[in-house]
């Protein structure tokens, strides 16, 4: 990533017309009234977030000249998803009690805060854009794709003189089109919804010119100061969770504040593309496969074609770990802009290290190509256990959207839930599973989350762990993992026949009503899980008959924990 500053300040004389001492002038020198910067607030679990997306676009449609727009995703409500380093500085100065929330050029109207609930935001942009600005604003850029090197020229001409010493000067790069969930989004923006996921608008993912951008301290009238940026766009944007920088999708906004607080004015970067006719570059690495307990990996590359003509074949370089492996071929016909997956040769990585992968396309349509190096970094994470392991999972308030599977080492499912019935309210519902292996080698756990935003994404703090037989937490998910969670598990230690009879005698089998516990050991707790390996009865303290007449007629494990240890038994309810 590399940035550097090219500043040009010429102080102009307030009788003179700028444009004639200067050429290339692309900013008015003619007084005019402020823009708006409206920077909302938001996250993707903020149910009425969408509503407020829509007033904004609104917003915009109706002043598309005089209204620019950056969505700041933060607070908990975001969960870390679409975040930058930027966004709790900058939300912290506004005094916003609830999302969504925005700020018209964070200028206080009333009170002594910035923030401004949504149907505030066009009546109090109307007001900025009837106020004189003491300065202009234009910017212009290029995007050469070959170097994926923007260049940024911001013009200012001061139009008026100042009470400040200063004004500071930002660069806000956004990005458009960033496909994901929204809760809300369907009912309160619908025509953001492609399928089932949001596609998400100018959402800030780096100031080019830092958290309160860059100093001008030459304000009087007549002055007219040029600033020219270069930045190299990395491969991805944002923390502590970056997305991958597309390139068609990013626009570019320059604003002006007084201090960190008050914008002056505003404007879109006019954005010119650099196009070659031979241009690609891996775009993504993403596992295929980490359900093996070993060190092998599956994976493929997305490659995308940012050249201007059509792509039937590329040669891709790479590395794993320091070995440089292939090059790897890839034929077909990929229009511009398009994308195309290729499949890896299996990857030898070791388990529970980051591991660096690095790709380059190295020939285009048969001709050598020089291009930009991608970087990755992947996880294996490969867990020991055994014996009488319990799985503990608390979903949040939507448990309809959560299901837990573990799959033995021929792919069979041993373990199994939900989905579970919602709660009514913002809270965490406990299930708890025995995993009892009866065969030695590799299990897969997969919990997974059909909205796509995990068990702990504002509506209750979900988790799930899984124990050893003697309370342990062998490993430990905070629940927010999108999608789905996969967690491999070696087992060393298999339950066998003998852990399922003891001096303990479970009488009557089959039940129909109780079942008793004969045994001279002190009992501390009794568990009954069914064939899904779901905890569907529990006693505890010295307990000597347990009822099951409210379950179903079926096949159970009698879990029963003594001061001398643990034992399993089966019983049948009829």
């Amino acid at each position: 990533m590399k940035k550097t500053l090219l500043v040009l300040s010429i102080a102009l004389l307030t009788s003179l017309v700028a444009s004639a001492q200067v050429t290339d002038t692309i900013v008015s020198t003619t007084p005019s009234n402020r823009n708006v910067l409206l920077e909302e607030y938001t996250g993707i679990n903020c149910q009425y977030c969408p509503d407020g997306h829509k007033r904004a676009n609104q917003l915009k449609a109706a002043n598309p000249d005089r209204v620019c727009l950056i969505n700041v995703h933060q607070g908990g409500y975001a969960n870390n998803t679409y975040t930058t380093i930027f966004g709790d500085a900058l939300a912290n100065q506004t005094g916003l009690d609830g999302y969504p929330s925005g700020t018209i050029n964070r200028h206080v109207f009333s009170g002594n805060k910035t923030a401004l609930n949504r149907d505030q935001w066009a009546t109090r942009a109307n007001q900025i854009m009837a106020m004189e600005s003491p300065v202009n604003i234009a910017a212009e850029a290029t995007y050469d794709w070959a170097t994926s090197v923007v260049t940024i020229r911001v013009q200012l001409y001061y139009t008026a003189d100042q009470t400040v010493s200063s004004n500071m000067l930002n660069v806000a790069i956004l990005q458009d089109s960033v496909l994901g969930s929204q809760t809300g989004g369907s009912t309160y923006n619908p025509a953001q919804m492609v399928g089932s996921q949001y596609r998400h608008m100018h959402m800030l993912r780096h100031l080019i010119t830092g958290q309160w951008g860059e100093e001008i301290e030459t304000i009087s009238a007549g002055t007219l100061v040029e600033k020219v940026y270069s930045y190299e766009i990395p491969s991805v944007l944002g923390s502590p969770n970056p997305i991958t920088a597309v390139p068609k999708d990013l626009s570019f906004i320059a604003f002006v504040t007084e201090g960190h607080q008050e914008v002056i004015t505003a404007c879109d970067v006019e954005l010119t593309n650099i196009i070659p006719e031979k241009l690609a570059k891996v775009t993504d690495f993403t596992p295929i496969s980490n359900t093996r307990c070993d060190d092998e990996i599956e994976g493929k590359f997305t490659i995308s074609n940012y050249g201007s003509n059509v792509l039937t074949s590329a040669s891709i370089a790479y590395t794993v770990a320091g070995t440089t492996l292939g090059p790897i071929d890839w034929t077909g016909s990929l229009n511009p802009n398009a994308t195309a997956t290729i499949d890896l040769p299996t990857l030898h990585i070791p388990t529970g290290v980051d591991v660096a992968i690095t790709a380059n396309v190295v020939s285009i349509n048969g001709e050598t190509f020089d291009g930009t190096e991608s970087n990755y970094n992947v996880r294996k994470e490969v867990y020991t256990g055994g014996g009488h392991m319990k799985l503990v999972l608390y979903t949040d308030a939507y448990a309809s959207e959560t299901r837990v599977k573990i799959f033995d080492p021929n792919n069979s499912i041993v373990v199994s839930g939900g989905p579970w019935t919602n709660a009514s309210a913002v809270t965490t519902t406990l299930h708890e599973f025995a995993f009892d292996p009866m065969m030695i080698g590799c299990y897969r756990l997969e919990v997974t989350d059909s909205y796509g935003d995990g068990i702990n994404a504002g509506y209750g703090a979900g988790y799930f762990e899984l124990h050893d037989p003697q309370g342990n937490v062998i490993f430990h998910n905070d629940g927010k993992f999108g999608s789905k969670a996969t967690y491999m598990i070696d087992v060393t230690e298999t339950v066998g026949v003998e852990d399922f009879t003891n001096e303990a005698v479970v009488y009557p089998n089959p039940a129909t009503e109780l079942v008793n516990i004969n045994t001279s050991d002190n009992v501390q707790r009794v568990e009954i899980f069914n064939m899904q390996g779901q905890l569907v009865k529990v006693e505890t303290g010295e307990v000597k008959s347990v009822s099951v007449k409210d379950l179903a007629n079926g096949l159970y494990t009698l879990k029963l924990t003594t001061d001398n240890g643990v034992s399993m038994h089966k019983i049948i309810k009829k």
